[in-house]
């Protein structure tokens, strides 16, 4: 269920890009609400993401979740106090061990303080008010 969507920089004047410099909202939409990013999901994680696209023109991020209607979280089997249905958290799929550390190195950078690592991909959210700072590998 969870579909890979890359960023592409040649067609991003065709997207919503209101508030970003390099992406565009439907990258992070839910899978069966088209411009429900832009609508629902809080700005901060994707301003962050924003960020280190603007400042590492090379880094592509290939985005698995982003904000997730109640639909398609109950069929993920997500929490209900996840930061997906809230809108504050992202999945970035993260294949290569170096771009993992470049990704890593670059949130904590910018103050992202839950980050969770697995061999297929990054999560990161900053929904600091349901539980504390973390790094932890799944």
């Amino acid at each position: 269920m969870i579909i890979d969507r890359s960023f592409d920089k040649k067609n991003r004047d065709n997207y919503n890009r209101t508030g970003l410099s390099h992406l565009y909202w439907e990258l992070f939409d839910s899978y069966d609400k088209v411009g429900s990013a832009f609508n629902f999901m809080e700005r901060e994680p994707v301003l962050i993401l924003d960020d280190i696209v603007r400042a590492h023109q090379h880094f592509r991020p290939c985005i698995q979740i982003g904000y997730t209607s109640k639909k398609v979280a109950d069929l993920l089997g997500l929490t209900t106090f996840s930061p997906y249905r809230v809108g504050k958290g992202i999945r970035l799929k993260c294949l290569n061990k170096k771009k993992r550390m470049f990704i890593v190195t670059e949130l904590i950078l910018r103050g992202v303080e839950r980050i969770a690592i697995s061999d297929k991909y990054i999560e990161f959210d900053t929904d600091n008010y349901l539980n504390g700072p973390s790094l932890y590998i799944r």
